[in-house]
């Protein structure tokens, strides 16, 4: 059977490279620690990425972001320092080992930033001479010494290309006795997944000996090659063992690994996307594992306090009932025990302590070296002091009783208090694991740019600038979807996909609002603007015969239809999606609809980076106790990057929902719908 994948194969490198290649020209805009995760955040014009490494395990892009990303070590600060800002001009699979090299170009000088996938892998900076700059642990191996200033040395390669596989080398190996799977495996450098599915493909058990290969080396290799060209294009594969528990993510079409062991299959668009939905998602349980192991030392100690607190509270309770009796006995059974004292004393005079019992009534044991008699008065024994006055020792008895109700009330307090400290540590502990979930959210496609989505599940993006204003435009808008902007020059370019239907005046309204709320008209100050709307087959990036359209400028042609007066008043709050933030803007019946907090917005004149520190308390503070972690997970630039400019809060109120809405018409995690 297939192991469960830990760390990526080097077929999985290999497809993953395609994919980080079509990344180049984009700028490293900045780059984080977060537990043990890399994560490069690139932008360029119109797009942008984030590419999650983690040394010994994956690189792959990523879909989630992560919040709070918190104090960087001075490894990242290093390499902030070198690259932060530098383009990304080659991505390439050194070998065809577990290794990545991504080429950063920053002021004419090469830097590669190298990730290791293999046991014990680093990840590594180097200058265009291969000293290395920064790397996140300093090592000295038998083969190689990684540390600040020496020349980097890669591990030993001991994968062979599939496309360099010969005859030769697959005859050589299935001419030792064994496993056909271990000793393919071993000799080739392949991953087991990728052996076992090609030997599938062949009709060989992994079992069966290398001697039902021998004759058959040539079809091995084709079959190798072509698991290989599969990696390499397009789509992955996440499958699931018989417990519907992920179980390995592979970039080739495994209907050879699927027919033999009848695994669940899940197919991707890419193998970044498989790989990020199979290890992400494991991230965020790690992270609200560890939250929860930070207080588990205290919950021990409290939980330890508690049993010996009810257990010194159970003690108290019996000897409340022990005296009770005793004094119950006591007083029913008086003139017996009197009785008793007499004899005994009489006894113990004249005949001595052994004497006593069976001479004296009532009296069945005593205690010479206590001084105590063992009465049997009524159903039950009671010791008294042969000294003792029995009418005084129902007085002292109650005395103790009073004693021992005070103590069995603190006791009780006690208790109740462990309790309510156990209560409230694991309320903190469910506050840091929802805390440490929303760290980390999956974002969509669309929340690059300005966005919304519409009462009735309508995708509206809009351009930030001029750049992905033109992006917007060729890239997502087509016949059967509108264009709409505010009647005023420097608006957004809005796309609302509508997909062929007019949408009802409610959407219509909602999106307008996207263009009227980001265009200049709110730094103007301005109470309303109009908007208007067209379909995409009246808009044109082709200027009249003699003329030139600006970046981010586009002809419309034909009857624009006009909504009239759209308020500049924006809500801004605050979602939950699988535990994770999400900032919702539009309308405020819609957002309040959505959101769990929510503001809203006029134009105003307090400073954008203010109001959004300002904004994300204030929120907090007004949400139910219970989603505080969640918008405390919030990093200020996500509430920031909505606030259309400077502004006055205007109210802040608690929404009516939890999940955000997904668009109806646009597929969850689509990269790019276009037209």
């Amino acid at each position: 059977m297939i192991k469960r994948k830990r760390s990526m194969t080097s077929f999985d490198v290999a497809a993953v490279v395609q994919e980080l290649s079509q990344l180049q020209g984009l700028r490293l805009n900045n780059i984080y620690h977060v537990g043990e995760v890399i994560l490069l955040r690139l932008k360029g014009p119109g797009r942008d990425a984030r590419v999650a490494i983690v040394p010994g395990e994956r690189i792959h892009i990523t879909s989630f972001d992560v919040s709070d990303k918190g104090m960087p070590p001075p490894f990242i600060m290093g390499i902030r320092k070198h690259i932060r800002g530098a383009s990304l001009v080659e991505v390439r699979q050194h070998g065809f080992d577990r290794i990545v090299e991504m080429v950063f170009e920053n002021s004419g000088r090469r830097y590669k930033l190298i990730a290791e996938i293999l046991p014990r892998g680093v990840a590594v900076l180097v200058d265009e001479n291969g000293r290395i700059l920064q790397l996140d642990e300093q090592r000295v191996m038998k083969d190689r010494v990684l540390k600040r200033g020496a020349s980097y040395v890669p591990p030993p390669g001991s994968s062979l290309h599939p496309l360099e596989l010969s005859v030769e080398h697959v005859a050589s190996a299935v001419e030792n006795d064994g496993e056909a799977v271990r000793v393919l495996s071993r000799a080739l450098g392949y991953p087991g997944e990728v052996v076992e599915e090609a030997l599938a493909r062949l009709g060989v058990e992994p079992s069966d000996s290398t001697a039902a290969l021998q004759g058959r080396e040539e079809e091995l290799v084709k079959t190798i090659r072509a698991i290989y060209m599969e990696a390499v294009g397009p789509g992955a594969y996440i499958l699931y063992d018989e417990k519907d528990s992920p179980l390995t993510v592979v970039p080739f079409e495994p209907r050879g690994l699927v027919e033999r062991y009848r695994l669940r299959t899940v197919a991707k668009q890419s193998i970044s996307e498989a790989l990020d939905q199979y290890f992400v998602e494991e991230l965020r349980r790690l992270e609200a594992d560890a939250a929860t192991r930070e207080i588990e030392a205290e919950r021990r100690k409290l939980l330890a306090s508690l049993e010996k607190a009810r257990q010194n509270l159970s003690e108290l309770e019996d000897k409340l009932k022990t005296l009770e009796k005793r004094a119950q006995l006591l007083a029913e059974h008086m003139a017996e025990a009197y009785e008793a004292l007499e004899c005994a004393r009489r006894l113990r005079e004249t005949s001595g302590w052994e004497h006593i019992p069976g001479n004296c009534p009532h009296v069945v044991d005593v205690q010479p070296s206590r001084g105590v008699l063992v009465l049997q008065l009524g159903d039950g024994l009671v010791e008294v002091d042969i000294r003792s006055d029995p009418s005084r020792l129902i007085v002292e008895i109650y005395r103790r009783v009073g004693e021992v109700r005070a103590k069995i009330e603190r006791g009780r307090q006690a208790v109740k208090e462990v309790e309510q400290k156990l209560a409230e540590l694991e309320k903190k502990a469910l506050m840091k694991a929802k805390k440490a979930r929303a760290v980390v959210r999956r974002r969509e496609w669309y929340e690059r740019y300005h966005w919304l989505i519409t009462s009735n599940g309508l995708l509206a993006i809009g351009g930030r600038d001029a750049s992905q204003n033109e992006s917007v435009v060729k890239r997502y808008l087509n016949d059967k979807r509108i264009f709409m902007h505010a009647d005023i020059h420097g608006a957004p370019a809005v796309v609302l996909f509508a997909e062929g239907r007019e949408p009802p005046e409610e959407d219509l309204h909602e999106a307008a609002l996207l263009t009227a709320a980001y265009s200049k008209a709110w730094k103007a100050g301005v109470g309303s603007v109009d908007v208007y709307w067209v379909w995409g087959s009246q808009v044109s990036k082709s200027p009249p015969p003699g003329e030139y359209l600006a970046r981010g400028a586009f002809m419309v042609y034909g009857k624009r239809n006009y909504i009239r007066n759209v308020e500049l008043k924006l809500a801004v709050g605050v979602g939950s999606e699988d535990g994770a933030p999400v900032v919702i803007v539009g309308p405020a019946d819609l957002v309040r609809r959505r959101s769990l907090v929510y503001a809203v917005l006029v134009p105003g004149d307090e400073d954008p980076s203010k109001l959004a520190q300002r904004l994300k308390r204030l929120l907090a503070n007004k949400a139910a106790e219970e989603y505080r972690p969640i918008i405390e997970a919030l990093r200020h630039d996500e509430i920031r990057e909505r606030l259309p400019g400077r502004s006055r809060i205007v109210y802040i109120g608690r929404g009516e929902a939890v999940e955000p809405p997904r668009p109806l018409r646009v597929l969850r995690g689509e990269e790019s719908p276009e037209a």
